[in-house]
């Protein structure tokens, strides 16, 4: 029984009447307990175990019973929570469990509630739901705890179901970006998906350390840092994205001047520039503004930086005999073709689409060079108008494009006649004009075909000269070095020789090549040039169709030549005319041979420090290496300037001593025989 009841105990007995009775509790007599039956007092937990028995006697005798045991259990507790069902978070899909804890006399029955409704079969301390979904977001849970003693209800605990996390989803893509050096730039994507989102950009494949934020901001740029590609990893709980490649552009902080050493150009923030050229003359009069820009992406795209272009253009640069453009805009208000304008009336219509096509280069990274009155088709105009006109006229153009930073001026092209005072006097006077107005930009001048380069030119010219022009049908070498080599000291480039598609000069079969512009590239940049003007039939005339050879192999393949000039100090490069590097296997010096295809001599130019030399092989000739002019071990490759890959050759690095004799591994990969062999001080360089 349990605390706090009576137990009675109870004997029956036979024998002659009267039978008495006595109780005894733990051998004790009771006293009153004398009936047959014996009610205890209210009983306590002290009294369990007590043992109560009863002598039943009559005047025949006693007998004792047996001994009755009593057992008083405690008096139950009714249920008490002492830990309530806390609320709980979820994701729609998972299940959710919710426990009390109670204490009270057991057993304790348990009945859970959802939303004040039992829930069948939830009887247990625990309730675990069935999987969740977002409805039940909201729902409350209850349990009734109950035994003998009581019912006792928890505290109201309140169930969240969040949505399943959805997986990022990038909406907008970085785009690509163009800066000038110096500037930063800002990548920026937008992604959806469950929060949080974590992000981390990338530079060229690697992780860029704190950026982790939906937008990216470089630090300030370098041209190196052009063509650097951008992407962002963005992350959650359900998985990861990584965006598309965006490109960043840097171009050169124009306009661009002479470097330190007076050999190369450099921008304004002093960074070297190497003239990656295209030579579309007759653009200004061929193209729409449209069409110019399509030409221009497409440049930038492929790595030039420059393009030359004929500010008057008539047949000679394929244009029309009258020197308007194609939508028939005449450049003078008085005239009618070359033979009779008056450079004193610039027609403001004209001039205005120049000034279009000067700041759509800008937009695409383009430095222009232009030519003020080309002398193939306008010498007779120039001769007609005389020589105050002539300066007249180029102080106009200076004076309107003095604040265009993206310009270079190029006076001449096939300047046949430079040798006469008169003539040269004109070409002066413009270039005199300009420099009058202009303080801000460069000079040059191209002269006559089939050879020569602009400090050929001693006479009043010389004094407006800042660069120094190469052209050449011949192997280019020849002409690029007499220009490096004149005084005074100037900056040479090639300006113009075999175009790609053409043979002026037939002293080649067929038409020129990838093989032939490949010889004129690299022998260049190895006789101490800082860049050259390439040309393309079908760009510079823009005949019908030359959308279509745009991409030409010759483009294709000078990226190859930019990439690799660029991850090299180029501007430092001296040429070796002496072939204290190569010295022997270096072919034939022949500056008077048109027929490139047939050329076999070697050109080199080094750092004189002994850190690095490019040589340019272009017969496939075995050569001979002077090690000894390294400053420390030599890594040397053969470099395939027909698809950019370097081939490690065996035993590399070698020791700085002695001689080494070089192959070419076979033909290249157009299968032409021209390699350049790369040979340096630096383990990473290759």
């Amino acid at each position: 029984m349990t605390a706090g009841q009576t137990a009675t105990f109870t004997v029956i007995a036979t024998g002659t009447a009267p039978l008495a009775y006595q109780w005894q509790k733990n051998g004790v007599s009771v006293t009153g307990a004398t009936a047959a039956s014996y009610t205890t007092p209210a009983t306590t937990t002290a009294d369990s175990g007590s043992t109560f028995a009863v002598a039943v006697s009559n005047t025949a005798g006693t007998v004792t019973s047996a001994v009755a045991t009593l057992t008083v259990n405690p008096a139950p507790v009714a249920p008490t929570i002492t830990t309530q069902p806390g609320n709980q978070t979820v994701t729609a899909g998972q299940t959710a469990t919710f426990t009390v804890i109670a204490t009270g006399t057991a057993p304790l029955a348990y009945q859970w509630q959802k939303n004040g409704v039992s829930v069948t079969g939830a009887t247990a301390a625990s309730y675990t739901t069935p999987a969740t979904t977002t409805a039940d977001s909201g729902s409350t849970f209850a349990v009734a705890v109950s035994n003998t003693a009581g019912t006792v209800t928890s505290a109201v605990a309140t169930l969240t179901v969040n949505p399943a996390p959805v997986a990022p989803t990038i909406t907008t893509q970085p785009g690509n970006q163009t800066v000038t050096a110096g500037q930063t730039a800002t990548f920026t994507v937008i992604a959806t998906g469950t929060a949080p989102l974590a992000y981390q950009w990338q530079k060229n494949g690697v992780s860029v350390t704190g950026a982790t934020a939906a937008s990216y901001t470089t630090p300030a740029t370098t041209t190196a840092d052009s063509g650097s590609t951008f992407a962002v990893a963005v992350s959650n709980t359900a998985g990861t994205v990584t965006s598309a490649v965006a490109t960043l552009t840097v171009n050169p902080a124009y306009p661009v001047k002479v470097g330190p050493t007076g050999r190369y150009l450099v921008d304004q923030n002093n960074n070297p520039f190497m003239i990656v050229g295209d030579s579309p003359q007759s653009m200004l009069v061929n193209l729409s503004i449209s069409d110019m820009a399509t030409y221009m992406a497409d440049r930038q795209a492929h790595g030039f930086n420059s393009i030359l272009v004929m500010v008057l253009c008539e047949s000679y640069t394929a244009g029309n005999p009258f020197g308007t453009t194609y939508d028939s805009i005449a450049p003078f208000t008085i005239g009618t073709s070359p033979s009779d304008y008056d450079l004193s009336t610039p027609n403001a219509a004209y001039f205005q689409r120049l000034d279009a096509l000067i700041s759509t280069a800008a937009s695409y990274g383009l430095v222009v060079f232009l030519d003020p009155i080309e002398t193939g088709g306008w010498l007779t105009t120039l001769r007609n108008n005389g020589a105050m006109q002539a300066r007249n006229y180029g102080a106009f153009l200076g004076s309107r494009y003095k604040n265009s930073p993206n310009i270079v001026w190029e006076s001449g092209n096939d300047f046949q006649t430079w040798r006469d005072s008169t003539d040269n006097n004109l070409v002066y006077q413009v270039m005199a004009g300009i420099a009058s107005a202009d303080p801000n930009h460069v000079q040059t001048i191209e002269l006559d075909y089939r050879l020569s380069y602009s400090n050929q030119d001693t006479g009043p010219i010389s004094s407006v000269l800042a660069i120094d022009a190469a052209y050449t049908y011949f192997e280019t070498y020849d002409a690029v070095l007499s220009a490096y080599n004149s005084s005074p000291t100037l900056p040479t480039f090639l300006t113009e020789s075999n175009y790609e598609y053409e043979n002026v000069s037939s002293f080649f079969s067929g038409l020129t090549g990838v093989f032939i512009l490949r010889e004129q590239a690299y022998w260049t940049m190895t006789s101490g040039a800082c860049g050259q003007l390439y040309g393309n039939h079908y760009t510079w005339t823009f005949l019908p169709g030359w959308q279509n050879f745009l991409d030409s192999p010759g483009t294709l393949e000078l990226a190859y030549w930019t990439k690799l000039f660029n991850s090299i100090p180029w501007w430092n490069l001296v040429p070796d005319q002496s072939h204290q590097i190569v010295t022997s296997g270096y072919g034939t010096y022949n500056g008077s041979n048109g027929n490139l295809p047939n050329a076999d001599y070697v050109t080199t130019a080094w750092i004189t420090d002994g850190s690095l030399a490019i040589v340019y092989d272009p017969a496939g000739n075995t050569l001979t290496v002077n090690l000894q002019k390294f400053n420390q071990s030599v890594t040397a490759a053969w470099y395939d300037p027909s698809n950019g890959i370097f081939t490690p050759i065996s035993g590399s690095p070698f020791p700085n001593s002695g001689t080494i004799q070089l192959t070419p591994p076979g033909k290249n990969h157009d299968g032409d025989s021209d390699w350049v062999l790369v040979l340096t001080t630096s383990s990473t360089a290759l």
